[in-house]
This record gives structure tokens, sequence and C-alpha cells, in this order.
């Protein structure tokens, strides 16, 4: 499979927000951003997580494509449910993705590298597995709840409130543009943080 092929599954140049399952028999999910540059696929993964001990020890994995929040916020914060994924056949394995994406597309690593806090890889695309082709609009509720939850986890990891305070900002176009699930995955939020604030000195109300 090209790169080029990847237009038509939604991974486009630039850093494409996606869920990446792994792992072949206790699947993962998390939201990471792939990175398409110059005809090439890039991913960063930092250590201490579950989708960086799956794709160190599997180097494969399904990009999933999807304009969802609800899998999103619940990716970022816990695990899905076993009935949340399906399984695709690559080279006598089994590899994880969502039901409900729009688009699947399955991944090798090649070029690895390791750091002390993350590893990288050059990876290439395999295949890929299309449920939905129907267009959506940018809905700008859906694209900051997704940025509220990315400054969610930088608060958890440095308990700087200076995240709290974009979380706001970031909620108030959730609450005013999007729609019903977008609200919803707005409230997983909140709960999340609240939990997130027993853990981290000095956090402050976000209300």
């Amino acid at each position: 499979m090209e790169v080029s092929e990847l237009d038509k599954y939604g991974i486009c140049d630039g850093i494409s927000e996606i869920i990446l399952t792994s792992g072949m028999k206790n699947p993962n999910a998390a939201p990471i951003g792939l990175i398409r540059k110059d005809n090439r696929v890039f991913i960063r993964l930092y250590r201490g997580s579950t989708t960086y001990e799956n794709v160190k020890q599997d180097e494969v994995f399904a990009a999933n494509v999807t304009c969802d929040p609800l899998l999103f916020i619940k990716s970022t914060f816990s695990n899905l449910e076993d009935e949340d994924f399906k399984y695709h056949p690559l080279n006598s394995k089994s590899i994880p993705l969502l039901k409900n994406s729009a688009t699947s597309v399955i991944f090798i690593c090649d070029e690895i590298k390791h750091t002390k806090q993350a590893m990288t890889a050059e990876i290439i695309p395999m295949g890929a597995v299309a449920n939905d082709y129907l267009p959506r609009a940018i809905n700008r509720g859906l694209t900051a709840v997704i940025e509220a939850a990315v400054h969610a986890t930088r608060y958890k990891l440095t308990g700087n409130n200076e995240f709290l305070d974009l979380i706001d900002r970031c909620l108030e176009t959730t609450y005013k543009c999007g729609g019903q699930r977008e609200k919803d995955a707005a409230e997983i939020l909140l709960n999340e943080i609240d939990e997130i604030k027993k853990h981290v000195d000095g956090g402050k109300d976000t209300e």
C-alpha cells in the first residue's frame, strides 16, 4: 500500500489525530497524533503507556479515523470495552480495530529509535478498511473537546493550572458549537479532570 493512498482513508499531510489500537490478546486504544510529511509517516510514543509497550512488542498497530468525540475522550482516560473492537488478519496475526471507526489503516513499524522518554518510528501502511465514507463538516465543538483532552493530559502530567484555563476556553466552544455527543464528551472530560485534581496539588475548580 502506497503512502499516497492514505488520503482516501482520511490520513493526510500534517498531524492527523487518530485512535491507535494495539495489543493482540488484550486490545488497547489511545488517541495519538500521526505525522505524515514528505510521503513518509511517523509516530512518537512515550514510555509508561500500554500503547508504548504493545507497539514496542508487536511493531504493528492500527490507526483508526473517527469523528466520534466520545471515543476520543473515553480512550484517552479509560479502557474501551471488548465489544468496541474487531480484529483484522495480517500475516497470520490479528490486529485490533475500532468497530465504529470511519476507516482503519494497519501499519508496521520501521526504523525504530528509542530514547529515555519515547520511541519514534517510521511506519509503513500495510492495508486499510473503510466502514464509512460519508462526509462530515468540521465542527468546532469536536475539535475543541479534543484539544481540551490534550490539555487535560498535560495537566495530569505537570499539575500546571494554566492548562485548566485552556480547558475552560476549549469547552466554552464545545458547548456553544457542539452537538449532543460533543457535549456528552465534555461532561465525561470534566468528570475525569475532577478525579485528576484529587491527585494534583494546587488544583482549582474549572467551574
